[in-house]
C-alpha cells in the first residue's frame, strides 16, 4: 500500500507471492496486484465512480482483453482493490494483537492500528462501503465476493476472542441483547466513522473545533465505558497507551506520516 511503509516482514506477507506456482502462475498473479496497483492510483486520483476498465486499460501496458481476464468488470476491480485494503489492515490488526497490556489496551491498540490505516490510505480505508453496494457485488465475480467475504471473517474472529477473553476475565459483561457480535460491530461503526470523517470531512466546523489527535480514542472510550469495559476510562489513562502502541509496534508508520504530514 503506497504510501504505506510496512515493516519487512508485513511486506514478505503482502507481497502478493505464492508459494507452489509455476513460472506462468507467478507471472499472471504479479500482473494482477500490478493492475491492482494501477487501479488504486487511478481511484486516488479520480475516486470510485470514475474508474473504468478504459481508463485502467489506458494506464496500464496491457491490452483490455488481457485485463478483462483477470476481471469481470469495473466492479471486479474495485472489490479487488477492497480485498487489497483488507488484507493490508488485517495485518496492522495481526500486529497490534502483539500489544502486552489489558483487554481494554488490546482493544485500544486495535483502534490504534486502524487509524494509522485510515491515515495511510484515506480513500481505500472507506471500501467497506463500496464492497457491500449491491451494484459493486452484483457485477463482480463470485470468487471475489467469497474471498472479501472469508478475510472479513478472519478479522472478525480475532475481535471476538477479545471480546470473549474480556468477558471470561472479568473485564466485561455482556447483557441481554448485547454480546460479541453486537460490541464487536459497535466498535468497528465507531472507528469507521470517526476516521472517515476526521480524514474526508476535516474542514466540518464540528471537527475544526475539537483540534484533538485523541479524537477517535475520546469516541472509543465513550463507547467503552458506556460497556463497564475495565478499566474505566477515570482509571487509565489510555492516552498513554495509545502512545505506547504507536511506539512500540507501528514507529515506522508513525514517522513516515509525520514526515508527509498526515
Amino acid at each position: 500500500m503506497f504510501g504505506f511503509t510496512c515493516k519487512k516482514s508485513d511486506r514478505k506477507e503482502n507481497s502478493g507471492c505464492s508459494f507452489g506456482l509455476t513460472k506462468k502462475q507467478q507471472a499472471i498473479a504479479d500482473r494482477e496486484v500490478e493492475l491492482i496497483m494501477l487501479a488504486k492510483g487511478l481511484v486516488q486520483e479520480q475516486g470510485f465512480g470514475n474508474l473504468t476498465m478504459d481508463k485502467l486499460t489506458a494506464a496500464s501496458p496491457y491490452s483490455k482483453g488481457t485485463i478483462y481476464n483477470h476481471f469481470s468488470s469495473k466492479e471486479d476491480v474495485i472489490l479487488a482493490l477492497c480485498i487489497h485494503s483488507l488484507k493490508s489492515e488485517s495485518i496492522l490488526f495481526a500486529r497490534s494483537g502483539q500489544f502486552e497490556g489489558n483487554t481494554r489496551e488490546k482493544v485500544i491498540a486495535m483502534h490504534v492500528a486502524y487509524r494509522i490505516y485510515a491515515r495511510m490510505e484515506p480513500v481505500l480505508s472507506t471500501c467497506a462501503i463500496m464492497a457491500k453496494s449491491p451494484w459493486v457485488l452484483e457485477k463482480a465475480s463470485p470468487e471475489r465476493v467469497a474471498e472479501l467475504n472469508q478475510l472479513e471473517e478472519v478479522v472478525i474472529a480475532g475481535a471476538d476472542d477479545l471480546t470473549n477473553a474480556a468477558a471470561e476475565c472479568g473485564d466485561l459483561k455482556f447483557s441481554s441483547g448485547i454480546g460479541s457480535d453486537a460490541i464487536v460491530f459497535a466498535n468497528w461503526s465507531i472507528a469507521f466513522g470517526s476516521n472517515a470523517l476526521s480524514q474526508n470531512a476535516s474542514n466540518s466546523h464540528c471537527i475544526q473545533r475539537l483540534q484533538d489527535p485523541f479524537t477517535v480514542l475520546h469516541n472509543a472510550n465513550m463507547l467503552l465505558d458506556g460497556l463497564g469495559w475495565k478499566p474505566l476510562s477515570s482509571e487509565w489513562d489510555y492516552r498513554k497507551t495509545w502512545r505506547r502502541v504507536e511506539q512500540e509496534l507501528f514507529s515506522e508508520e508513525v514517522a513516515y506520516l509525520e514526515s508527509i504530514g498526515r
